[in-house]
């Protein structure tokens, strides 16, 4: 059995500006949610909403200590 998560770490990603990355995230997501929401998966849909409250809070800037 393999480990995906790990060979996912592992893959080499070329060099994009946090823009491009934004726009890369935005053009997989919305299909997904899109599609969750044609299928009616709401608990899906809750599920990739918490990941993402999570993850806004790890994006938060540190505060400056001045």
């Amino acid at each position: 059995m393999s480990n995906r998560r790990r060979s996912a770490t592992v893959r080499s990603v070329p060099d994009q500006t946090p823009e491009q990355l934004l726009e890369l995230a935005q053009e997989h997501i919305r299909p997904v949610i899109d599609r969750l929401n044609e299928a009616e998966a709401e608990d899906e849909l809750r599920v990739i909403s918490k990941q993402l409250t999570r993850l806004s809070f790890r994006a938060q800037p540190l505060p400056s200590d001045k």
